[in-house]
């Protein structure tokens, strides 16, 4: 069986929602014991936006830090940009999260 990474995923469940006429939009961002950038799916229902994450199937909670919202990965990139010469980059990604 083929498998797609996290934004593969949440694009099908945002076209499939879509066609059944729910609302719903991609999120990128960060979770709790990762070292990279995810997505997931939030869907309007009731008045209110609710988190899924079909890579984990699972609801969001609190262990998911958003950083943008979109309709798809294009209108919410972590990074873009065009590097010209040599020379090599690195990114790293940490996330803190406590309550003030």
């Amino acid at each position: 069986m083929a498998r797609g990474v996290c934004q593969d995923e949440s694009h099908i469940l945002i076209a499939l929602c879509r066609m059944a006429g729910i609302p719903a939009r991609y999120i990128c961002g960060l979770t709790v014991g990762e070292g990279a950038t995810h997505a997931w799916v939030e869907v309007w229902s009731e008045g209110c936006w609710y988190g899924l994450d079909p890579t984990r199937n699972k609801r969001v909670d609190e262990t998911y830090l958003v950083l943008a919202i979109g309709r798809d990965y294009y209108d919410c990139p972590v990074e873009r940009g065009v590097l010209m010469g040599s020379g090599a980059q690195q990114q790293s990604v940490y996330m803190r999260v406590s309550e003030q």
